[in-house]
């Protein structure tokens, strides 16, 4: 009977034993799956200096965006344009020069905010002696071809 209590705990050390060494490998030696840390704030990721962006369909320019600075933010892919100014191309309708002082643009690049002292000029052409129009706030839809 004493031989069979030595041997029931001596197999219970051993198989204490083997389960620590087990836990202790596959815990120690395998680390932790590390997971990016997503940003929950609004921060920059990079700035552009003299932006420029130029849209084109398959006939040609259809608009010209430029900025003196481009910031954008990465948690939803938008850009914050300074002074920025569109030239859009209409085929064979006149062009139209937009400027404000500061600007938003869409995570898709579709659409673009300007605010504060947003001036729109569109050029003269046959017929038509052209206009500017003046305004706070103003969204334009950028078009794509295609």
């Amino acid at each position: 009977m004493r031989r069979y209590l030595e041997r029931m705990v001596l197999l219970g050390v051993l198989g204490t034993m083997a389960a620590l060494g087990i836990w202790l490998q596959v815990s120690l030696l395998e680390p932790p799956a590390v997971k990016p840390a997503l940003s929950s704030t609004h921060e920059p990721d990079y700035y552009i200096q003299s932006f420029t962006a130029t849209g084109r369909d398959e006939a040609g320019v259809i608009y010209v965006l430029k900025a003196q600075r481009l910031v954008h933010f990465p948690d939803d892919n938008t850009s914050l344009l300074d002074a920025p100014r569109l030239v859009q191309y209409q085929g064979d309708q006149p062009l139209r020069h937009t400027t404000s002082e500061s600007g938003w643009l869409s995570g898709d690049g579709n659409e673009v905010l300007l605010t504060g002292n947003v001036k729109v000029t569109q050029n003269p052409s046959e017929g038509d002696p052209g206009s500017v129009t003046h305004t706070e706030r103003l969204t334009v839809r950028l078009e794509r071809g295609g």
